[in-house]
């Protein structure tokens, strides 16, 4: 059996003080002990090492060879202890150099990154990103090995040990290029049913729930909805748009992202669906890290709900 088991760790804190200040009364105080628990721990420690440690000599209490040798490996055990300790708690984004891993899909990146990267610019320059398109079941497996340390979007509750916060919410809105022969400013329900449109369904996301909403309002008016394009990836949509009279179904997030390079109409939907909202999802063993706590709150910051 290894010794160490045997040996209360906290009379090492009780040897290292006794060691700085070479006095019974004061070690005790440091440590926080009464007179009697530190002559209780002290009598402990010299049993475990066969030596008496410490020794009175003209009024004070002198070290052993012993405990002269011993006193700078525990000087330096505890130092790293308390670091480790101390370090765990604490997270300084202004000075860190740590790498977080955030799983997004193309909206995110489209809609979420290029503020988020600006503000690291600011307030964490040596800060690094990287982002990565999962599934949701590879999702709620990587999050507690920490493959990946938040994932943004739209998931149903991943279930016990997992958190989720609302980090902002929209509405669905259409697009079309402008001048298109049956939208001009406004979307009329005739128009959006006799559409051909554009069907985004990325891996991850809930585009493939919208497809659903928007199949079922279809059939309210007996119409088949034509999906002329159904597409995984968000490249080379605002030009599909904004040169075609396809109309495409999307949050008006990415619809105005959309519209910064390309030349389109954003239009209300002639009725009405559930809104949609985005969450960061994170797991319960990192839950009082503090590093990854800092990482919710710039979401939470930088989108307010």
């Amino acid at each position: 059996m290894n010794k160490l088991y045997s040996l209360d760790l906290n009379l090492l804190l009780v040897f290292d003080a006794m060691m700085r200040v070479g006095s019974v009364s004061k070690a005790a105080e440091e440590v926080g002990l009464t007179q009697p628990s530190m002559s209780n721990a002290l009598t402990r420690l010299r049993n475990f090492f066969g030596d008496p440690l410490f020794v009175r000599s003209d009024g004070a209490m002198r070290p052993t060879p012993l405990a002269l040798q011993m006193a700078q490996p525990v000087q330096e055990a505890l130092e790293q202890i308390r670091r480790a300790i101390e370090d765990k708690r604490h997270f300084d984004p202004a000075i860190s150099c740590r790498r977080f891993s955030i799983c997004m899909n193309e909206m995110g990146q489209r809609v979420f990154l290029p503020k988020i990267v600006a503000h690291f610019a600011e307030v964490a320059p040596s800060i690094d990103l990287e982002t990565v398109e999962m599934t949701s079941q590879q999702a709620q497996a990587a999050l507690p090995n920490a493959e990946v340390d938040l994932v943004i979007g739209y998931f149903s509750d991943f279930g016990p040990n997992f958190f989720r916060q609302r980090v902002t919410s929209g509405h669905y809105v259409a697009v079309a290029r402008k001048r298109h022969p049956q939208v001009d400013g406004e979307l009329t329900l005739s128009a959006y049913l006799n559409a051909s449109h554009i069907s985004y369904v990325p891996a991850l996301g809930n585009h493939a729930a919208l497809d659903g909403l928007l199949a079922q309002e279809f059939m309210k008016h007996g119409v088949q909805r034509r999906v002329a394009l159904r597409v995984a990836h968000s490249l080379g949509i605002p030009k599909i748009i904004s040169s075609t009279d396809l109309i495409m179904t999307v949050p008006s997030v990415l619809a105005h992202a959309f519209s910064e390079t390309a030349d389109m109409q954003i239009l209300d939907l002639p009725f009405d669906i559930p809104r949609i909202e985005i969450f960061q999802y994170w797991h319960a063993r990192y839950h009082h890290d503090p590093a990854n706590q800092w990482l919710r709150a710039q979401f939470k910051n930088v989108f307010p709900s």
